[in-house]
């Protein structure tokens, strides 16, 4: 399939710009996700959002390594040179490894040079490779039965078992079940080169190209198993396949291997001068909400919040941290002007319901620890802490996550996110599988791929904001060049306030509650990081020009605040070393102070709009004042819906047609799991009493039984219904065997012989057209094959004594006619 957007033919390949790479594979091929369905498979292959089978980018990207580690090994005959440096500049550095590590044992009186101190990114940012999109939009549109029977017909089940070293036979108890994707399919996707001192359209240089096109000529196989004849494969980049015009391309670029320069050479004289920055001073004016950017994620997308062994943990949301550097890039000259000065500000991206951006749960809503809404016919509720209760004695507990105004109900509701976990290995260059050395096997946990989120971008009245630099494609978070952090932007003008701060009341004397949407980061007068509730109160009461103190813990009163903590780790990629980190008040939590004085509207608007503490730009301090949310003693959720339309699409046994634009492969697809579906429902169905009496006697022999199995065969191998039609014509003149079997059978038999749509009947199912015309003969045999088949079985297993014998007129010495 051709993307209009890639660099394609022999025109060479654009930096930052993306080109398409096709894999077609020449067999089963298996990428797998480390893990397995106790009971079912012990090896599952990856997929995508849609079900179907992927290839991840990080794993044709290792394999392209390889390959172009070879082909610089060649260049440099077998010495670290030029073409080792391009390899570490399109690829990125191995920190964690000798360079010369893949050049075998070192020579004698050379020393193995030392990992870098700094790695070298990487320019090549692959992306998972999936089905081509019209395809998957097909499977997608189909109904529920026939998108669930595509999607398993694209991976097959193959047998395994290991091998005892010592008795070179099966081990015991290691037989295994392994998914494999089917063999033919094409899986694709939209790469690019991005260095970093070339502009946007300019030809990447060509060692470059000519290092990633030769490593792709040498990749044969890729996934799991690759060296025992699993995932073959035909890899072609930007057009470059085979064919003769690639040949030449590459031929063209082979020429000219003797003057190749270095990475540091052939860039040296590119990119642009950096223009001074001025520092803002700090802005008299409060930022204005102007836009917000909904966020969809197109790969899975993983914040990293911590590591648990060997498990990366994610956040469930976005930091304004991750988001700044493109609206930076938006915002053009003035971006450090502003943000220095506090007039840009961009929150959190949260998961967006209903059209609006969820905010963290308050931590002062409790749910009753005993509540099962599926049992009860009242909606749930959660019980506000800060307002007085009676306590009656049940339990409480805290609820954590995202909410949004139920405007219906007029409660809240839960926002869930969908969070996933893949697992990973380092690969060993020598022993080639996962070490401990190597750092072996690692799992990610991430956001799911399809999750929409949204965020909030404050920013002064007369700012220009290219919208045009935020509109599309970006790439953010970690592992980002290539299976994860892929999302689209899109800026929404005009957003309005979400409706779940919106104030109660304006402040009266007396009393203030807070509300934080984000992490809260306050320095005392000694330069640490304070977690301290008074510490707010202090400065938010200079922000706001009141007094704010905690109330007097009394007897009998709620208390006045709900506050954890939470610290931030991070590294800095440039400096390879870690920053510093953040200890700040954690988001969701309440605080309700007594406050002397009355506030005015353009203080609360201003402290509500800027942000309280440190780092506002990235999204900190964010803060709701009285909310409407917190003046409730009970916040209502909505009730749980008991009546979901469990059916599925595609069932019973009328006619219907798949549009005319479906593809090839999605067609052919649903045409191998259908296969699938009828055989087994032939088989289920042969168990049926009523439906084996109407179609097989139960005196016939078993020489007409093997008979009539063995026409159903020949029926459902394609060979015509001629010779199943003749045995029922010879039946009809044999009047022994015609007394066996009856008029009525004969009848169904030749019914489903002649293509009649009593077969859907019988089973119970029919596939859409043209795929049922296609496989009525398979169908038929099989149910044919199946319904001898048990009754074989039920004379060998006989429920009762009174089973009918076989005829004594029958012909037992019957023969399969020709």
């Amino acid at each position: 399939m051709t993307n209009t957007k890639s660099a394609a033919g022999n025109a060479g390949l654009r930096n930052g710009q993306p080109f398409t790479i096709d894999v077609e594979f020449l067999s089963d091929w298996a990428c797998g996700t480390g893990t397995g369905r106790h009971g079912a498979v012990d090896r599952e292959v990856q997929r995508d959002a849609d079900g179907l089978p992927m290839l991840r980018g990080k794993a044709l990207a290792a394999v392209l390594r390889d390959a172009a580690e070879t082909v610089a090994a060649g260049l440099d005959e077998g010495v670290t040179g030029t073409w080792h440096a391009w390899v570490e500049a399109v690829f990125g550095s191995q920190p964690g490894a000798s360079s010369l590590q893949r050049l075998g044992p070192e020579a004698a009186g050379e020393s193995r040079p030392q990992p870098r101190s700094m790695p070298v990114p990487a320019a090549l940012q692959a992306r998972p490779l999936r089905l081509h999109t019209d395809v998957r939009e097909a499977v997608a549109a189909f109904d529920d039965r026939d998108r669930v029977l595509a999607r398993e017909a694209a991976v097959l089940l193959r047998p395994g078992v290991q091998i005892d070293q010592y008795r070179h036979t099966a081990a015991d108890d290691m037989f295994r079940i392994e998914e494999r994707a089917a063999v033919g399919l094409t899986v694709t996707a939209d790469w690019q080169l991005d260095f970093p001192g070339l502009d946007v359209g300019d030809p990447v240089p060509w060692e470059a190209e000519l290092l990633l096109l030769a490593a792709a000529r040498l990749v044969d196989a890729v996934g799991g198993k690759r060296r025992r004849g699993t995932g073959r494969c035909r890899v072609t980049i930007a057009g470059h396949g085979t064919d003769g015009s690639a040949g030449s391309r590459l031929a063209d670029l082979l020429r000219r291997i003797d003057q190749a320069k270095t990475p540091a050479e052939a860039m040296a004289t590119a990119g642009t001068e950096t223009a001074g920055t001025t520092l803002g001073a700090k802005a008299k004016t409060s930022p204005e909400h102007r836009h917000d950017l909904r966020i969809t994620a197109l790969t899975p997308l993983m914040v990293a919040r911590g590591v648990l062994g060997n498990l990366v943990l994610s956040e469930r949301f976005v930091p304004g941290t991750s988001l700044l550097p493109m609206v930076a890039n938006a915002l053009g000259d003035r971006a450090t002007e502003l943000i220095t000065s506090g007039q840009v500000v961009v929150t959190n991206a949260t998961v967006e319901v209903g059209n609006e951006r969820s905010l963290p749960l308050p931590r002062s809503l409790h749910q009753f620890k005993d509540a099962d809404p599926d049992r009860s016919d009242k909606p749930p509720v959660l019980v506000n802490l800060l307002k007085p209760r009676t306590d009656d004695g049940k339990r409480l507990r805290t609820m954590v996550g995202f909410c949004v105004r139920d405007t219906v109900d007029g409660g809240i509701r839960i926002a869930e996110v969908d969070l996933v976990t893949q697992a990973h290995a380092v690969i060993d260059d020598a022993s080639q599988r996962p070490t401990e050395e190597s750092g072996g096997l690692f799992v990610y946990e991430a956001i799911a791929a399809g999750t929409v989120l949204r965020c909030e971008l404050w920013l002064p009245a007369d700012a220009r904001l290219n919208t045009d630099r935020l509109n599309g494609e970006h790439a953010i978070g970690r592992s980002r060049k290539d299976d994860y952090g892929h999302i689209r932007v899109e800026v929404i003008d005009q957003p309005g306030e979400p409706v779940s701060t919106s104030r109660d009341k304006n402040p009266a004397e007396g009393e203030l509650v807070v509300w934080l949407l984000s992490d809260l980061l306050l320095r005392g007068p000694a330069g640490a990081p304070v977690t301290s509730p008074d510490l707010l109160g202090t400065v938010l009461g200079e922000a706001l020009g009141v007094d704010l103190t905690l109330p007097p813990l009394k007897p009998g009163q709620p208390p006045a605040e709900f506050v954890t903590t939470r610290r931030v780790e991070s590294w800095q990629r440039r400096w390879s070393m870690p920053r510093p980190s953040l200890a700040g008040i954690a988001a969701g939590s309440v605080v309700r102070f007594q406050m002397s004085g009355v506030p005015d509207d353009e203080a609360l608007h201003r402290v509500e709009a800027a942000g309280l503490g440190e780092r506002t730009a990235e999204g900190y301090g964010r803060l709701a004042l009285q909310p409407w949310l917190l003046g409730q003693e009970t916040v209502q959720l909505p009730k749980p819906d008991k009546n979901k339309d469990g059916s599925r699409g595609g069932e019973g046994t009328a006619r219907r047609w798949l549009p005319d634009n479906v593809p090839e492969l999605a067609v052919e697809l649903l045409r191998r799991g259908w296969r699938r579906e009828l055989h087994r429902t032939a088989a289920v169905r042969a168990a049926d009493d009523a439906l084996r009496n109407l179609l097989v006697p139960g005196n016939a022999t078993a020489a007409q039984l093997g008979i009539l199995r063995t026409l159903a065969d020949r029926l459902t191998a394609g060979d015509g219904p001629a010779q199943l039609r003749g045995w029922i014509a010879a039946t009809r003149r044999n009047p022994p065997r015609m007394q066996v079997w009856g008029e009525q059978r004969l009848d169904q038999l030749a019914l489903l012989a002649g293509g009649n749509e009593e077969l859907w009947t019988h089973l119970g199912v029919r596939p859409p057209e043209p795929i049922a015309g296609k496989l009525y003969q398979q169908a038929a045999g099989w149910l044919i094959t199946e319904v001898a088949r048990a009754e074989v079985e039920r004379r060998r297993n006989p429920g009762t004594d009174d089973d009918q014998q076989a005829g004594p007129e029958a012909d037992r010495n019957e023969e399969v006619p020709v």
